[in-house]
C-alpha cells in the first residue's frame, strides 16, 4: 500500500464492503507510512474503515480541530497520538493538519506490541496520549529511524524493534497521565470473548463460565475496571455494530437485525431505540445528513 500512489493503484487497494461503504486495505504489505499533509486525499475523504491498525500522530494542529471515531467526536491537539483499531469507523478533514500516519497489519502490530497490547486500550475506546515537550526528542528520533527503514530496507525485525520502542514510550506516557487500563489478564480474555461472541451470546453466565468465575464476581471486576456490568458492555458492542451497519452500509434494517442475533426486527428496533434514543431509520437519516 503506497499512500502517495496514483488513483489506479489506490483503487486496487480498496474494496467496497456490503454496499457503498469504503474499506481501506493494506493488502499484502505489513507496514506503510506517510505524513498527514502529504498523504493522498483519497485516504482521508469521507467516512471509512481500515483492515489494519492506524496510528495518527498530529504534530502541528490549529485550534478547534477534531476527527470522528465510531460516531464520537474527538478534539485534536498538537503532539497528540491516536491509535485506531481495525474496523473502527473514521472520518477526518485532512486540511490544516500536519503529522505522521502509520498503517500496521494486524499480525505485525500484535507481534510488535505482544503482551502490552491490553495496556494500550480501555474498553471500546481508542488509545490516545499527548506527548509532552520533554519527550518529543526521543519519539522524533525513533520516528526518523522508522521512516529511514521504511524508505530503505523495510526489514521486519528492525522495524519491529523501532516500533516497539516508540509504542513503549507512549504506553509509559499513558501510565504517567493516570489513564492506563487495568492489567488483569482475565479482562483481556473477556474483551476478546465479547468481540467474538456478542452477536450470539448475551448471557452473563456464558462469559463468567469462560473465566471460571461466578457472574457476580465477573460483574464486580468489570465495574471496578470499566464502570459497567457485563450486560452493559455487550449492549454497547451491539449498538456500536448496529450504528456502523445502519449508518454506512445500505442494508435493510431487517437484515441487520437478524445478523446481530435478534429474532425479530421489532425487538431490534425497540432495543436500538432504548439504547440510543433513535429508531434505526431516524439514525440512518441523521448519518446521511451529517456525512452525506
Amino acid at each position: 500500500m503506497d499512500f502517495s500512489s496514483s488513483r489506479t493503484k489506490e483503487e486496487q487497494n480498496h474494496t467496497l464492503k456490503a454496499g457503498d461503504f469504503p474499506l481501506h486495505e493494506l493488502g499484502e504489505a505489513f507496514f506503510a507510512m506517510t505524513t498527514i499533509e502529504d498523504g493522498d486525499e483519497h485516504f482521508f475523504n469521507g467516512v471509512h474503515r481500515h483492515d489494519f491498525y492506524e496510528v495518527l500522530w498530529f504534530t502541528e494542529i490549529p485550534p478547534n480541530q477534531s476527527h470522528h471515531i465510531d460516531f464520537t467526536r474527538y478534539s485534536i491537539s498538537t503532539n497528540q497520538v491516536f491509535l485506531l483499531l481495525p474496523d473502527q469507523v473514521h472520518s477526518m478533514d485532512q486540511r490544516d493538519k500536519r503529522g505522521f500516519l502509520m498503517a500496521i497489519s494486524k499480525d505485525f502490530f500484535e507481534r510488535v506490541i505482544g503482551n502490552d497490547i491490553f495496556k494500550l486500550f480501555k474498553y471500546s475506546t481508542s488509545f490516545s496520549v499527548t506527548i509532552p515537550d520533554c519527550h518529543l526528542s526521543i519519539l522524533n528520533t525513533l520516528m526518523d529511524l522508522i521512516r529511514t527503514e521504511y524508505g530503505g530496507g523495510m526489514r521486519p525485525a528492525i522495524l519491529e524493534s523501532y516500533l516497539r520502542s516508540w509504542f513503549l514510550h507512549c504506553i509509559e506516557l499513558q501510565k504517567e497521565s493516570g489513564d492506563a487500563s487495568s492489567a488483569d489478564p482475565r479482562l483481556q480474555i473477556l474483551l476478546e470473548s465479547i468481540e467474538t461472541n456478542y452477536r450470539r451470546q448475551r448471557k452473563v453466565d456464558f462469559y463468567a463460565n469462560e473465566l471460571s468465575l461466578s457472574a457476580k464476581r465477573l460483574n464486580e471486576l468489570t465495574r471496578e475496571s470499566f464502570g459497567k456490568t457485563i450486560s452493559q458492555m455487550i449492549n454497547e458492542r451491539l449498538v456500536l455494530e448496529a450504528k456502523r451497519e445502519i449508518g454506512y452500509v445500505r442494508k435493510p434494517i431487517k437484515e441487520i437485525s437478524y445478523e446481530l442475533g435478534f429474532s425479530e426486527p421489532a425487538y431490534f428496533t425497540r432495543f436500538f431505540g432504548k439504547q440510543t434514543g433513535y429508531s434505526p431509520e431516524d439514525f440512518r437519516r441523521r448519518m446521511e445528513e451529517l456525512y452525506g
